[in-house]
């Protein structure tokens, strides 16, 4: 027992589609649309049936080219030049142009047109009347035959055809070259005019670009250029960052190693002043002089306090001094590497546009130079088709003679009598028509019933097999073999119940009247048998079934439901009968539904000590919202499937109904499967398990019936 899957198995082959099968179940139709078909087909033929007089005549083509001024062989045709050769001649024979040209002669129009027809009408129904018969592989020989209800004429009009033919035949360009040389002039022309555009253009383009020859894989002399400049600009671009780098890291703010950086190369160009070094010089020797003079004086002399106010306004100018150089230098310091990095970002973008100009330049001209080469290979193409022109054109102008023939083997006579011309080919399609329409029918009634058949297009849809699968009992021995089936079912269930300890297992249908009630019975009965106590509990108040009723109807499950303490339910229980087993009716209902579900998992516990498996009877599962409440309680679920009665979309629909509700358990039954008259996989295995031994039977049966 598998879960349900939705996917597609395209691997899985249904059967379904057998010819036999679909034969014997349409037969009454079959024969009906044949017979329809007969009497409709035989006035038909009557009808369309005409006799017509045929005149015949017929060439004979050679499969030789005789010798001319350019070589002294005579050269055979090989098979299949013959072939299109002789093909070549045929169409011709029919050519629109040439039967216009034959019913403008006097004689012809007098025997073939009819009164008030025009010469269109005429030329196509001239061409309709011939038949042109040629077998180049078994024959030299075409033969054209023309057929009319009017004898009178007829061998007239197909010798004038004839003669035409023959006419345009030694004019057509397979045998005389004037066409084709009028032809090759005027494409000669052609190119004799295109070479000189070409060159012109390739020129154009030459002074353009400043080249005289133009040649493939010819380098680009902007590529070196192109080159030199990027490294140019990349080689900038990495001065311009280094210079950036530098100013960033003097200006910076954050952290002491800018400043003193900075501070250092200011520090150096400070001391290296010689303007600063001589004021500073003067300035000291000044103060040495005046801390000499101090010394020799008293605190309390007049000369003293001026002496040390000389002294301090030496330190201020001193210090002043230094301070403004200080700031001067780091003013111009930062101003050069400022300079420097705008001089690096100029630099970067000429060279950056200049590259962009270069690149530009550089693609035009290989643009420019590609079109000159396709000139060049255009020009060297035409030159070598104007010199096969040539050629050819010398070669016909010199052809003496032609290079095959054709010549009248037999003329038209006049017919003698009629035929039935179409009487085989009308009799073949009527006869096909019938009989298509008469098997087809089925085939077509059988490809659009979209009900399912058997157990492997469940398989094809669900994605697995069906857990069993049921045949019709219609007779004694089917039904032997179902009961068989119903065994290997129970027997399933059983080794579900004592490997998992699955004890309830609910029964629902896709539709009303699959036969869910008559399997659960059934089942009950035989697993009962089997020595398994089972107990089959009704719980479709959506249409009870009388085979549940005890002695008094009014009794069974509501009753145990609407009571508020739980009884002991065996009092309500029908005992087994030799045709039914213990079961338990659903009871009266005001609702088609259980009156209060809530209660149930109680009931079913109850008999769970008495009972080891029971089997729950559910309403059809789209029909009914309780199958869905069912699955909350059970341990699994049986999907029955009624053959024949129920299609694909109901089914994916059942099953995507109960896989939402994520059961345990999911399986299907397959139930009422149909045994076809006469054959079959399920009759072969109903024949098998009868006369308990294996039928031979031949591919072509078995692809037929099974």
């Amino acid at each position: 027992m598998s879960s349900a899957s939705l996917q597609e198995q395209p691997t899985v082959s249904t059967g379904r589609f057998k010819p036999l099968v679909i034969l014997r179940r349409y037969l009454f139709l079959v024969i009906l649309l044949i017979m329809l078909g007969t009497l409709v087909a035989v006035p038909l033929f009557l009808w369309k049936l005409s006799f017509v007089y045929t005149t015949i005549s017929s060439v004979i083509v050679s499969p030789k080219f005789v010798n001319n001024l350019i070589t002294d062989r005579t050269l055979d045709l090989n098979a299949n030049e013959y072939v299109l050769f002789t093909e070549q001649q045929s169409r011709l024979i029919t050519n629109l142009q040439l039967l216009h040209r034959v019913l403008s002669i006097p004689e012809v129009k007098t025997k073939w047109m009819q009164p008030n027809e025009s010469i269109e009408a005429a030329v196509g129904r001239l061409r309709a009347s011939m038949v042109v018969d040629a077998k180049p592989r078994s024959t030299s020989f075409v033969t054209v035959s023309l057929n009319s209800k009017n004898p009178d004429g007829l061998d007239v009009v197909l010798n004038a055809v004839m003669r035409a033919y023959l006419k345009e035949t030694q004019s057509s360009i397979f045998f005389e070259s004037n066409e084709r040389i009028h032809w090759l002039k005027q494409k000669r022309d052609e190119l004799l005019n295109y070479i000189p555009k070409l060159r012109n253009l390739r020129m154009n383009i030459g002074n353009e670009l400043g080249v005289t020859t133009f040649k493939e894989d010819s380098l680009n002399p902007y590529d070196n250029i192109l080159i030199q400049s990027t490294a140019a600009a990349t080689e900038a671009q990495r001065h311009r960052v280094e210079a950036e780098a530098l100013l960033d890291s003097l200006q910076t703010k954050e952290g002491l190693k800018g400043e003193a950086t900075l501070n250092s190369l200011v520090y150096e160009l400070v001391n290296a002043d010689p303007l600063l070094k001589d004021f500073k010089s003067s300035l000291v020797k000044r103060r040495e002089e005046l801390t000499t003079q101090i010394l020799t004086l008293t605190p309390e002399h007049p000369a003293r306090k001026k002496t040390e106010q000389e002294i301090a306004k030496i330190d201020r100018d001193l210090k002043a001094a230094e301070e403004k150089l200080w700031e001067e230098t780091r003013n111009a310091l930062l101003g050069k590497y400022q300079a420097k990095v705008n001089q690096a970002q100029q630099v970067e973008k000429a060279l950056t546009e200049q590259v962009e100009t270069q690149r530009q330049q550089a693609t035009h001209y290989a643009t420019r130079y590609n079109e000159a080469l396709t000139y060049t290979r255009d020009i060297d193409r035409a030159y070598k088709q104007l010199e096969a022109i040539n050629d050819r054109v010398d070669f016909l102008s010199i052809e003496s003679e032609a290079p095959g023939f054709v010549r009248l083997y037999t003329e038209a006579k006049p017919p003698l009598q009629p035929s039935g011309s179409n009487a085989v080919k009308l009799a073949v399609v009527l006869i096909a028509g019938v009989l298509g329409m008469g098997l087809g029918v089925p085939f077509l009634l059988d490809i659009m019933d979209r009900r399912l058949r058997t157990p492997a297009e469940i398989h094809k849809i669900l994605g697995f097999a069906p857990l069993a699968w049921i045949l019709e009992r219609n007779n004694p021995s089917s039904r032997q073999f179902a009961l068989d089936q119903l065994r290997r079912l129970a027997l399933t269930l059983d080794r579900d119940r004592r490997q998992h300890d699955n004890r309830y297992f609910t029964l629902t249908s896709v539709k009303p009247g699959g036969g869910t009630t008559t399997l659960t019975l059934e089942l009950a009965k035989v697993l009962n048998e089997l020595g398994v106590r089972t107990l089959a509990v009704e719980l479709n108040a959506f249409k009870p079934d009388a085979r549940y009723l005890g002695i008094d109807p009014n009794k069974g499950l509501n009753n145990l439901l609407n009571q508020t303490i739980i009884e002991s339910p065996e009092h309500l229980i029908v005992p087994a009968t030799d045709r039914l087993p213990e079961r338990l009716p659903v009871g009266l209902s005001q609702t088609r539904h259980l009156v209060t579900f809530g209660r149930l998992p109680a009931v079913l516990e109850r008999l769970s000590q008495t009972y080891s498996l029971i089997l729950l009877d559910a309403p059809p599962v789209l029909l009914s919202a309780d199958t869905e409440l069912f699955a909350e309680i059970t341990d699994g679920i049986l999907l029955i499937i009624e053959a024949e009665r129920v299609i694909s979309g109901e089914l994916k629909r059942a099953t995507h109904l109960i896989e939402r509700l994520s059961p345990p358990v999911v399986a299907t039954v397959m139930n009422r499967v149909r045994i076809y008259q006469g054959g079959g996989y399920f009759s072969q295995l109903l024949r098998e398990f009868n006369t308990a031994s294996k039928l031979r039977t031949s591919w072509l049966k078995r692809w037929l019936w099974s």
